[in-house]
C-alpha cells in the first residue's frame, strides 16, 4: 500500500501539469504518474550569504524529480565537490552543504551555481555569492573633546569599521541610555550625530557611539566624546539655515528598481529649520514614499523607474531657505515580464518557449540546454533559438530536457528554468462532476474543466439551448479549459456540460445566478459645523440566499469600529453617527455591503464648515473730510462661502455699522462726519454667522464743520394754560460737527404774519416761553449752531399754547330707542371756541336709575366728528338717564341735562337651575328656579323634550303658571334618556333654554357584588349600585364569634354611597356578618380579622361566685388587721413623728418589681415600720378604696375583661381564669399582669 505521504510526494512532482487535489486523481492515473518519470525541478534556491566564522556558511539546494535528481556545485565557473572538502557537510538527499570548526575560510569566498540532474535533464539555481569578512575588531582612539559657542552647530563622528553590512548605531551616555533625538538633535544614515544649534544643557563628556553588527553578534563601543558649550550673557544671534548633509547644493543617487532608497537632509540654523521634501518635476509618490527621522529623511520603498527625476529638500526659519536637489537614477537588473511554461508534450508536436525580460540598461538573453550553453549543444535541424523564443519542431521523446533562459545586464542576471516533457498519456477528466457554482449578476463565472494528458485533451462546453455557446461575446473558453462568462445576467443561470470528443469523457455544471448587492440609499455629502454631529445612513437590498450582510464603514479608507471607551463612532444598523465633528473628521465616509459572493459601496463626504475667521490687514485710504477708502484682507470661510462683510467705525467707544458689500469685494468707502476721530472693525458674514471682529484699524480724525442738520420733530407739548413748551429730538453728538453746539430755538405767534421771531439758545430741550395765552397758536423753529455758524435754515411748525377745560355742554341731545337693549343717542356739536383745545371728541355718559345709587354711569366716548352714537348692552325694561360732555386733553366740560327713558320687555335668561326627580319607572317630574334676569313680566314657562338617543319628534308643555316650579312628564319610556329644554317666558317671546338630560328611575334594590378587605380592627366594604336605581337603605348586622356577645348594629348605609368602613373589631377575631334590607338578609358571610388573638370572657366579673368570695375574705382580713391596730394602741406604743412620717407612705409612690402588679420590694419592707403604716393605710382603705371599689363594681357589672396576651406569657388554663380576672376590679387595664395570681399584699389591692 502506498501511504499519503508517498502519495502527496508524487502527485507534487506533477504540479505544474496536474494542478488538482490528491482526491480527484483515480487510483490508475496516480498508478500511472507514479511510474513517470520527470525531470528536476529546484524546489528550494540557495541564498547568498555574509560569513565572519565557519558556522555562517551553509547554501541550501532542493529539487525534485523522477528518479531523484543528483547534484553539483559550480564555484566561479569550476566545478566544486562539497563532498571533498572534510570541512564542509553535506546532505544526502539534497544538494545542501555547510561548513564548520575553525580552518581559515577565505578559500569558500565566490560565486555559487548549485545543478541538479537525472536522466531527463538538468536544472540550474540562481547564482549566489559567500563573502568572506573578518570580525571587526575594537581600535583604540584619543579621546575627543570639542567645544562650541552655545548656538552654534556640532557634528559627533561615529567612524565605526567598515563592513559590507552596515551596523546599527546607537548614541548612549555611560549610563547606556539613549540620547532623545529631535528636528535639532539627529543621527546620521552615516552613524554621525548633528547639532542643528546647541544649547547649554547639551554640554557633556559621554557621548558614547555603539555599533551593533548583527551578522558578527558584535557590539564596538567608541571613546567617549566630550562636548563643551560655552554661553554668552548677550542674546543669541539667528543663523540662516546652511546644509550639514549633505554638503554643497546637488547629489546624485543610483537606485536598483524594488530597491529601498533614503535620501538625507540634515540642516543647521538657529531657530532649528523646518523640512519640506518636493519632486522638482512631477509629483512626488506618496504611495511608495515616507519621511523619518523626524523628516531628515525621505524614504523610498520598492522604487521604480517612474521615481527617476529631480527632488529638493527645503530647509527653512526665520532667518531663510536653504535647498539641496537630489538627482535619482533608477536601473533596474533583469526581470521576466513573460516566461514560459513547463508542460507536456506529444511526439510530432511542435514546442515554442518564449522568454521576455527586461531591465535597465536592456539585458540580453541567452538558453542553455539542461545547464549547458546551446551553442555548445549538437546542432539540431529542429531547434532554432532567435532572442528570447525557442522552436522545436516534430519533438520525440529524446528531446525531453531542461532548458534555462538566462537574461542578464550590468546589474545581474536572471535565470529560468523550464521543462519540456514529451510523453503520450491518455486523457483523464480531472475536475469534479455537478460542481455548482454560485455568481451575482454582473460578475465573471469561471466553470472549470481540467483535464490530463499528452497531447493536451481537447475539450468543448455546451449550454441547455441549442444555440452555440462561444458565439456569444460574453463567453470564451480559456486554455486550461475553463468557460469564462463575463457579465453573468439571471438567463445565464442552468446546466452546462464539458466533454472531451471521442473519449467518452464528460462532466456537468450547476451555474446558480443571485441577485446583485445594490446600495439604495447612498451616504450623502454633509456638511457639518464643527463640534456637531453628522449622520450617513446607507441602505441596500441584498439577495435573500446572501443573507445577512455585513455592513463595514471606512473613513479615508481605514476601517471605523465602535469603542466602549469613545463615542465618537456610534454603528447602528445601516447609519453611521460620527460625534463631536472636528477637522480630523473631514473626509471621504465610504458603506460597505459585504456578502459572501459580492460587495457593494458608496461613499459620502463629511465637510466642515464653520463661521468664517475675521478679516485682516485693515487698511485706510484716500481721506477726505467727509470719507475715506477702507480694504480689508478676507481669511479662511471654512467651507462656506463669505456672503457678505459688513463694516464699522467707533466714535466715542461705540461701534456703528458702516456699510454692507458682498463677500467678493474686500473695499469700501466709509462716509465721515466732521470733528469726529474715528476707528473701523471688519466682519465676515456666511451661512452659519457672523465672524469675530477683526482687530481695530488706526485712528482717524476729521476736521470741525458748521452744522448740516437740524434737530427733528419739534413739536409743542404745552400742557399748562399761559405757557409754551417747545420740544424737540435731540441731536446725536456725532452731528454736532464742531466745538460750541447749541440750539437757537425761535417762535412767534401765527396769527397774520405776526410779530417778528423771538429766539433764545439752549443746550437741551425743552424751552418753555411764558405767559404765551391759552390755546394760543405759534410758529416755533430749532435751529443747530456750532462755534464754526449756524445750520440750514429750518421749516417753521405749528404749536399751541396749554390747553383748559370746555366751557359748554353739548345741546340739542335726543334718545331714540331701537330696542330692549340699545338706543342711538345725538346731539349738537359745540362751539370750538368753547373748547379751549384740540377736541378730542364727546363723552355719553348712561346710568340705570333702577339701581340703589343715584347715578351709576357708563361711559363712552365717541370721535371728535362724531355727532351721534348707538349704545348697546342696555337691561330690558329698565329705566335709564343718558347725558353727553366735551372734551379735550386737559379734561370734560360740564354735563348736559340728563335725558330719562325707558327699555322696552325682552326675553328672559334661562331658568337659574333645574333637576329631575323619577316617581315611577314611567314618570319624570323637573324642580327648577326661575331665571336670575326676568328681563319683563314673566308669564310662564315653554318645556320641550325629546328621546336623546335616537331622531325622534320634539314634545312640547306649555306651562301659563309664572309661579311654578316643578312640573311632571308623563308616561315615558323606561328604557330611554331623555333631553329637557325649559325656557322662561314674557311678552316679548321665549328666553333662553336650559338643558338637563335624564331617564326614569328603576325601584331601589340593595348591592350585589360586594367586595371586602379585611384588616385588624376594621374592614372596608364596597359595591356598585345598580344603574338608574333608587337609593335604598340598609344596615349591617355583626356578632363575635370567639365568645358570644351580642349583635351590633351598624349606621344607616346607602345604596349609593358605594364603599363603607366597618370600624372597632378586635384582632384575631371571627365576625359573622349580616346584611339587611327591609328586615330581610339579603347577604351573609364570616370574616377573620388579622392580627394576634384576643382573650374573651364571658361573662362580667362582678356576677361570678369567686369574685364575691374574694370580696368576703378581704372584709374579713381587713377587720383582723383593724383589730389588731386597736391592740396596739391600747399598749401605749409611742412612736417619733419621723417614723410616723415614714411609716405613712403612699402606696402609688412605692417602686414596683418588673411586671410584678400589686408588689413591692423586700428592701422597702425592712426600711419602713409596717404596722402603723398599715393600721393609717387600713382607714384609708376601709373608708375610701372599698368605696371606689364598690362603685367599679357596679359600674363594670355589664362590661367584659379583655386581656391581651403577649408571646412572652403562657395563656392560662380555665382553673386560672378566678385569679386571672382578680386583678382586674382593683385596676382594671389592657395589659397583662406579671403574675395572674391574687397578689400577697393588701396595700397592692388597695392601690
Amino acid at each position: 500500500s502506498i501511504s499519503s505521504t508517498q502519495r502527496k510526494r508524487v502527485l507534487d512532482r506533477f504540479r505544474l501539469w496536474c494542478p488538482v487535489a490528491s482526491s480527484l486523481v483515480t487510483d490508475s492515473l496516480f498508478s500511472f504518474l507514479r511510474a513517470v518519470k520527470q525531470p528536476p525541478e529546484i524546489t528550494v534556491q540557495p541564498v547568498s550569504v555574509t560569513a565572519f566564522t565557519a558556522d555562517d556558511i551553509s547554501l541550501t539546494c532542493e529539487a525534485s524529480g523522477n528518479p531523484a535528481p543528483s547534484f553539483r556545485w559550480v564555484k566561479d565557473g569550476e566545478e566544486f565537490d562539497p563532498t571533498s572538502d572534510p570541512q564542509l557537510s553535506t546532505s544526502a538527499d539534497s544538494g545542501s552543504f555547510s561548513a564548520s570548526g575553525n580552518d581559515p575560510i577565505g578559500e569558500y569566498q565566490g560565486k555559487y551555481s548549485c545543478y541538479a540532474y537525472n536522466g531527463l535533464g538538468t536544472a540550474v539555481s540562481n547564482e549566489v555569492q559567500i563573502i568572506i569578512e573578518n570580525t571587526p575588531k575594537y581600535v583604540k582612539e584619543k579621546k575627543v573633546t570639542r567645544k562650541v559657542e552655545e548656538g552654534e552647530s556640532v557634528v559627533l563622528k561615529c567612524n565605526p569599521p567598515s563592513s559590507t553590512v552596515a551596523p546599527f548605531i546607537h548614541w548612549m551616555d555611560r549610563n547606556l541610555r539613549h540620547f532623545e533625538q529631535s528636528e535639532r538633535v539627529t543621527q546620521g544614515r552615516d552613524g554621525n550625530l548633528y547639532f542643528a544649534n546647541v544649547f547649554a544643557s547639551d554640554g557633556r563628556d559621554d557621548y558614547t557611539c555603539h555599533a551593533q553588527y548583527i551578522s558578527a553578534r558584535t557590539i564596538l563601543p567608541k571613546e567617549p566624546i566630550s562636548l563643551t558649550v560655552t554661553t554668552s550673557n548677550s542674546v543669541l544671534r539667528n543663523r540662516r539655515p546652511q546644509m550639514m548633509h549633505p554638503s554643497g547644493a546637488h547629489s546624485s543617487y543610483l537606485a536598483l528598481r524594488g530597491s529601498t532608497l533614503e535620501l538625507e537632509c540634515i540642516p543647521e540654523g538657529l531657530p532649528t529649520p523646518t523640512i519640506q521634501w518636493v519632486r522638482r518635476d512631477g509629483v512626488l509618490s506618496e504611495s511608495r514614499t515616507s519621511r523619518q527621522n523626524f523628516e531628515r529623511v525621505l524614504r523610498f520603498t520598492n522604487i521604480s523607474e517612474t521615481d527617476s527625476g529631480e527632488y529638493q529638500c527645503m530647509a527653512s526659519n526665520s532667518q531663510g531657505v536653504v535647498v539641496h536637489t537630489y538627482t535619482v537614477t533608477v536601473e533596474a537588473a533583469p526581470y521576466w515580464t513573460k516566461s514560459p511554461e513547463s508542460q507536456l508534450y506529444a511526439p510530432g508536436e511542435t514546442v515554442r518557449l518564449d522568454c521576455q525580460a527586461d531591465g535597465i540598461p536592456t539585458p540580453t538573453i541567452t538558453w542553455s540546454l539542461n545547464g549547458s550553453p546551446i551553442s555548445s549543444v549538437d546542432p539540431d535541424p529542429r531547434r532554432r533559438a532567435e532572442g528570447g523564443t525557442m522552436v522545436m519542431e516534430d519533438v520525440q521523446p529524446g528531446d525531453t530536457a531542461v532548458y534555462q533562459c538566462l537574461a542578464s545586464n550590468k546589474h545581474g542576471t536572471a535565470l529560468f528554468n523550464t521543462y519540456v516533457y514529451i510523453i503520450e498519456l491518455p486523457p483523464q477528466m480531472l475536475t469534479e462532476d455537478a460542481k455548482v457554482y454560485t455568481v451575482v449578476e454582473g460578475q465573471r463565472a469561471l466553470l472549470s474543466c481540467e483535464t490530463f494528458g499528452s497531447p493536451k485533451p481537447k475539450i468543448t462546453w455546451e449550454g441547455e439551448s441549442s444555440d452555440t455557446l462561444l458565439s456569444d461575446p460574453r463567453v470564451s473558453q480559456l486554455a486550461n479549459g475553463t468557460l469564462q462568462i463575463a457579465s453573468i445576467a439571471q438567463e445565464d443561470a442552468g446546466l452546462y456540460t464539458c466533454s472531451v470528443p471521442g473519449a467518452n469523457l464528460s462532466i456537468t455544471a450547476e451555474l446558480d445566478v443571485l441577485n446583485k448587492t445594490a446600495i439604495i440609499s447612498p451616504p450623502e455629502y454633509l456638511r457639518v459645523q464643527r463640534g456637531k454631529s453628522g449622520f450617513f445612513t446607507c441602505q441596500a437590498v441584498v439577495d435573500p440566499k446572501l443573507y445577512p450582510p455585513v455592513i463595514q464603514w471606512r473613513m479615508n479608507r481605514k476601517k471605523i469600529f465602535e469603542s466602549p471607551y469613545n463615542d465618537k463612532y456610534t454603528l447602528d444598523g445601516s447609519t453611521l453617527a460620527v460625534s463631536d465633528v472636528q477637522s480630523e473628521d473631514e473626509g471621504m465616509y465610504t458603506c460597505e455591503v459585504i456578502t459572501r459572493l459580492d460587495m457593494a459601496h458608496a461613499s459620502g463626504y463629511i465637510t466642515i464648515i464653520d463661521k468664517p475667521d475675521p478679516p485682516t490687514l485693515l487698511q485706510l485710504s484716500a481721506p477726505k473730510d467727509r470719507s475715506l477708502m477702507l480694504s480689508w484682507s478676507p481669511e479662511d470661510d471654512h467651507n462656506s462661502p463669505i456672503l457678505g462683510i459688513f463694516s464699522r467705525t467707533s466714535t466715542r467707544g461705540e461701534w456703528i455699522e458702516v456699510a454692507r458689500v458682498t463677500g467678493e469685494v474686500n473695499h469700501v468707502t466709509a462716509p465721515l462726519r466732521p470733528f469726529g476721530t474715528y476707528s473701523f472693525r471688519v466682519t465676515a458674514i456666511n451661512e452659519l454667522g457672523k465672524s469675530k471682529p477683526s482687530s481695530p484699524s488706526a485712528l482717524h480724525s476729521t476736521p470741525p464743520a458748521a452744522p448740516d442738520m437740524n434737530p427733528e420733530d419739534v413739536r409743542s407739548e404745552s400742557t399748562e394754560p399761559g405757557t409754551l413748551v417747545i420740544m424737540w429730538e435731540e441731536m446725536d453728538q456725532q452731528n454736532f460737527n464742531g466745538p460750541g453746539f447749541q440750539y437757537k430755538v425761535m417762535w412767534r405767534q401765527s396769527i397774520g404774519q405776526g410779530p417778528q421771531w423771538h429766539h433764545n439758545y439752549t443746550s437741551s430741550p425743552p424751552f418753555i416761553v411764558m405767559e404765551a395765552g391759552t390755546f394760543i397758536p405759534f410758529e416755533i423753529k430749532v435751529q443747530a449752531v456750532n462755534d464754526l455758524g449756524e445750520g440750514p435754515e429750518p421749516e417753521p411748525e405749528i404749536g399751541y399754547s396749554g390747553e383748559d377745560t370746555p366751557l359748554e355742554a353739548p345741546v340739542g341731545v335726543g334718545v331714540e330707542v331701537i330696542n330692549s337693549t340699545a338706543i342711538k343717542v345725538k346731539w349738537a356739536p359745540v362751539s370750538k371756541d368753547t373748547v379751549r383745545g384740540h377736541l378730542l371728541g364727546y363723552k355719553v355718559l348712561e346710568g340705570d336709575e333702577n339701581q340703589d345709587s343715584s347715578y351709576d354711569s357708563v361711559t363712552v366716548e365717541t370721535g371728535a366728528n362724531e355727532e351721534k352714537k348707538v349704545l348697546g348692552g342696555l337691561q330690558p325694561y329698565s329705566r335709564y338717564a343718558v347725558s353727553v360732555t366735551v372734551f379735550n386733553s386737559k379734561g370734560e366740560g360740564p354735563p348736559s341735562e340728563p335725558i330719562s327713558f325707558d327699555t322696552p320687555e325682552g326675553v328672559p335668561s334661562h331658568p337659574t337651575s333645574l333637576h329631575l326627580e323619577s316617581p315611577s319607572e314611567t314618570e319624570l317630574t323637573l324642580h327648577w328656579t326661575p331665571p336670575s334676569q326676568p328681563n319683563g313680566v314673566l308669564t310662564g314657562y315653554l318645556l320641550q323634550y325629546q328621546q336623546s338617543d335616537e331622531d325622534s319628534p320634539m314634545q312640547v308643555e306649555t306651562i301659563d303658571d309664572s309661579s311654578a316650579s316643578q312640573f311632571t312628564v308623563k308616561q315615558l319610556d323606561p328604557q330611554s334618556r331623555y333631553r329637557f329644554y325649559l325656557r322662561g317666558r314674557t311678552s316679548a317671546g321665549d328666553g333662553e333654554a336650559i338643558i338637563k338630560e335624564g331617564a326614569t328611575m328603576l325601584d331601589g334594590a340593595p348591592p350585589s357584588n360586594i367586595s371586602m378587605s379585611v384588616g385588624e380592627t376594621s374592614v372596608n366594604l364596597s359595591w356598585v349600585s345598580g344603574d338608574r336605581h333608587r337609593n335604598v337603605a340598609f344596615h349591617i348586622h355583626y356578632l363575635s364569634k370567639n365568645g358570644g356577645g351580642q349583635w351590633k348594629v351598624s349606621e344607616k348605609l346607602n345604596s349609593t354611597q358605594s364603599f363603607y368602613q366597618l370600624q372597632g373589631l378586635q384582632p384575631g377575631s371571627q365576625y359573622r356578618l349580616q346584611f339587611i334590607f327591609s328586615n330581610n338578609t339579603f347577604w351573609e358571610t364570616d370574616i377573620q380579622t388579622q392580627g394576634e388573638g384576643m382573650l374573651e370572657l364571658k361573662e362580667g366579673f362582678a356576677t361570678q361566685g369567686w369574685f364575691i368570695g374574694l370580696i368576703s375574705a378581704i372584709m374579713v382580713l381587713l377587720l383582723v388587721l383593724l383589730i389588731l391596730c386597736i391592740i396596739k394602741r391600747t399598749k401605749g406604743g409611742k412612736y417619733s413623728v419621723k417614723d410616723k412620717e415614714e411609716g405613712q407612705v403612699d402606696s402609688e409612690a412605692r417602686p414596683m418589681k418588673d411586671e410584678a402588679f400589686g408588689e413591692y420590694s423586700d428592701n422597702e419592707e425592712k426600711g419602713t415600720t409596717s404596722q402603723p403604716s398599715l393600721c393609717e393605710d387600713s382607714k384609708l382603705g376601709s373608708q375610701g378604696s372599698l368605696a371606689r371599689l364598690a362603685e367599679a363594681v357596679d359600674g363594670n357589672q355589664d362590661s367584659l375583661l379583655v386581656v391581651q396576651l403577649d408571646g412572652k406569657m403562657d395563656i392560662p388554663g380555665p382553673g386560672d381564669q378566678e385569679a386571672l380576672a382578680a386583678t382586674s376590679p382593683v385596676n382594671p387595664s389592657e395589659d397583662p399582669p406579671g403574675n395572674p395570681t391574687t397578689p400577697n399584699s393588701i396595700t397592692g389591692i388597695l392601690d
